[in-house]
C-alpha cells in the first residue's frame, strides 16, 4: 500500500544527524553558519520549531491583551492557540477552498481599532501573491507574518521580503525535514535583537531528546516502505485500531500538553547541523517532488475538486482533493493499495464571534482528502490513483 506521505530524508541524512548526536559539534558556531546560509542580510533567527519562532515574535511585542490577530482561516492549530496564551484574540481571514487564497477586500473590512498583525498561511506547497495585503496593512499600520512552513521550495525563495516577518518549518513531515527546526526571516533590526535577546535565555533541547526523535522516525521511515507499511496497516486494522489517529499523534512535532515549555527552547547543535546539511541540498528536494506532483495533478480529471490546482508556483508538499463524501473516497482508495488521510488543519474561529464560521475554510478541511504521494511512485500509479479519484468525482457530479 502506498502511504499517503513518507518522510523526505534519506538515510545518509539520518546516519549524518545520528553521528552529529554523538558528537556534537559547537552550537554557536554551526547557528551562525545556518543563519547566514538562509540569509546574507544577517536578519534570520533559527529556532526549535515554527511555533517557537511565533511566540518568539509574540513575546517581544508584548501587545496588550485583547489585541487581535488575524489569521488566514486554514491553519495548524497550534498557531492560535499560541496566540491565545498571549491573551490575543484570534479573527479568521476566510480562505476559498479551491484556491486557497484570502479576499483583500475582506482582509480590510476585518482590521479594527485593536489590530495588530495578520497571518498569512500558504497551503499544501502553493504559493500565493501576499503583495497585495502587504499593501492593506501597510496601509492601515498592522504587521505581516507570512507562513511558509508548508511552501519551502529550496533556499533560493525565503519569503515576500516586504513581510515583517517569514516563517518556514523543517519538522518531521515537511519537505526537506531536519526532524525538527524553524527559520525565520525579521526585518526591523530593533524586533530582531529584542527576539535574539529573549530565545538566548531559554533552556536548550536537550541532545538526547533529538536523538529519540531520530530513532523513533528512522522507525517511521522505514515503515513506510509500500510494502511493510501495507503489512502495518493489516495488523492495526485487525487490533482495531485507528491507525490515522496513531499515525497523527505519533508524527506531531510538538506534544499539546505544555505547548509553551515545549516550544520555548533553543535547537540543540545536532539539530542545527541536520539543518544546515539539508540547506546545502538547494532546490534537490523539491525537484525530486514537482515532476511526479505535476503528473498526479494532470491525472486528475476537470471534474475533481482540486485546491491548488492552478497555483503558479508549487512544490507538492500535500494534494488534496474535495470530495462530497471523503470517507467513502477513502474507503475506494484503501482497496486500491492507496492510502489516503485527512489533514491535521484546522479552521481558525473567533471565540467572540462563534456564529461567524468561515464557510470557503470549513469546506476545505472538512472535505479534504489527502492522495498518497511518494516521489518513489512510478508514473502508471499516480496515474492510477487519479483515474480513481476522477471516476468518484464524476459519479458524485451525476444527478440523482
Amino acid at each position: 500500500m502506498w502511504p499517503c506521505k513518507v518522510f523526505d530524508f534519506s538515510w545518509e541524512d539520518w546516519f549524518f544527524a545520528i553521528e552529529s548526536s554523538l558528537t556534537p559539534p559547537r552550537r554557536q558556531t554551526v547557528k551562525r553558519r545556518v543563519e547566514r546560509l538562509w540569509s546574507e542580510e544577517g536578519d534570520a533567527i533559527a529556532c526549535l520549531t515554527v511555533r517557537s519562532a511565533f511566540d518568539l515574535f509574540l513575546r517581544s511585542m508584548q501587545w496588550d491583551p485583547g489585541d487581535e490577530v488575524i489569521f488566514s482561516a486554514v491553519t495548524v492549530p497550534d498557531m492560535p492557540v499560541v496566540a491565545r496564551h498571549h491573551g490575543l484574540r484570534t479573527v479568521p481571514l476566510d480562505i476559498d477552498p479551491i484556491t486557497t487564497a484570502w479576499d483583500v477586500a475582506e482582509l480590510e473590512q476585518l482590521i479594527g481599532p485593536r489590530t495588530r498583525a495578520v497571518v498569512l498561511t500558504h497551503l499544501f506547497g502553493a504559493r500565493l501573491d501576499v503583495a497585495p495585503a502587504i499593501e492593506v496593512a501597510r496601509r492601515r499600520g498592522i504587521m505581516v507574518i507570512e507562513d511558509c512552513a508548508e511552501a519551502y521550495a529550496g533556499p533560493q525563495w525565503r519569503g515576500q521580503p516586504e513581510a515583517d516577518l517569514n516563517l518556514f518549518s523543517f519538522g518531521p513531515l515537511k519537505t526537506a525535514t531536519a526532524i525538527g527546526g524553524g527559520l525565520a526571516r525579521v526585518r526591523d533590526a530593533g524586533l530582531r535583537e529584542r527576539m535574539r535577546s529573549i530565545l538566548d535565555r531559554d533552556p536548550v533541547q536537550p541532545t538526547r531528546e533529538y536523538l529519540g526523535r531520530l530513532v523513533t522516525y528512522g522507525v517511521l521511515k522505514a515503515s513506510c516502505n509500500r510494502h511493510l507499511f501495507g503489512m502495518f496497516i493489516t495488523v492495526l486494522d485487525a487490533l482495531r485500531v485507528d491507525h490515522g489517529q496513531l499515525i497523527h499523534q505519533r508524527t506531531r512535532s510538538v506534544k499539546d500538553e505544555d505547548l509553551l515549555v515545549s516550544i520555548r527552547r533553543q535547537p540543540c547543535s545536532a539539530l542545527l547541523a541536520m539543518l544546515e546539511r539539508r540547506l546545502h541540498e538547494g532546490d534537490a528536494p523539491i525537484t525530486r517532488r514537482t515532476d511526479l506532483g505535476r503528473k498526479l495533478f494532470a491525472a486528475l480529471g476537470p471534474d475533481v475538486d482540486l485546491p491548488t490546482r492552478d497555483a503558479e508556483l508549487h512544490s507538492y508538499w500535500l494534494l488534496p482533493v474535495l470530495a462530497s463524501d471523503p470517507d467513502a473516497l477513502v474507503r475506494e482508495l484503501r482497496s486500491e493499495g492507496f492510502y489516503p488521510m485527512s489533514g491535521r488543519l484546522d479552521v481558525v474561529t473567533d471565540r467572540e464571534d462563534a456564529d461567524s464560521a468561515p464557510l470557503g475554510a470549513t469546506r476545505l478541511v472538512s472535505e479534504s482528502v489527502y492522495l498518497a504521494f511518494d516521489p518513489e511512485m512510478p508514473a502508471h500509479e499516480l496515474q492510477r490513483q487519479g483515474e480513481i479519484v476522477t471516476a468518484a468525482a464524476s459519479m458524485a457530479a451525476v444527478p440523482v
